[in-house]
């Protein structure tokens, strides 16, 4: 008996360090998003595959971003409870915004550093990364010019 209670109190305490830890990490990560966003203004990025009319191309280059974001230990239980009666999964989709607006940032900070405006024909790819913990892979790419207005 003393086991179990044991076993309850430990699985109990790994969900609220969880919960206080992501719930923080998580916070500060979307702050610095919001920073790193408010501050990246000077790009465009779109998904088209041409690059808009009156815009003269002074040259392109490859960019991308990729980021694997795991979740706490909290949202890996709520998903779990979720899991038994179905449904959306909320808890995740933090998780997903948060990793598709870090790999589109960085992918965008590498075509900033390149001196380009403009990002063309952007494109995400996503995969889950190992099968015992609840992180996903985003991999962002796109097209980096320097363009002129004519």
């Amino acid at each position: 008996m003393q086991g179990l209670i044991l076993s309850v109190a430990v699985t109990a305490g790994f969900i609220l360090l969880g919960y206080l830890v992501g719930r923080g990490r998580e916070a500060r990560h979307i702050a610095d998003l919001d920073r790193r966003e408010a501050a990246a203004t000077g790009v465009t990025v779109v998904d088209v595959k041409q690059v808009p009319p009156g815009v003269t191309v002074g040259g392109g280059r490859l960019v991308m971003g990729e980021v694997v974001i795991a979740t706490d230990y909290f949202k890996t239980f709520m998903a779990m409870l979720r899991n038994l009666v179905g449904g959306e999964v909320k808890t995740y989709q933090t998780l997903l915004s948060r990793a598709r607006r870090e790999a589109k940032m960085r992918m965008i900070e590498e075509a900033q550093a390149l001196g380009a405006d403009l990002v063309v024909n952007v494109r995400f790819e996503w995969s889950d990364v190992g099968p015992r913990i609840a992180s996903t892979e985003i991999f962002c790419y796109g097209t980096a010019i320097t363009s002129t207005s004519a």
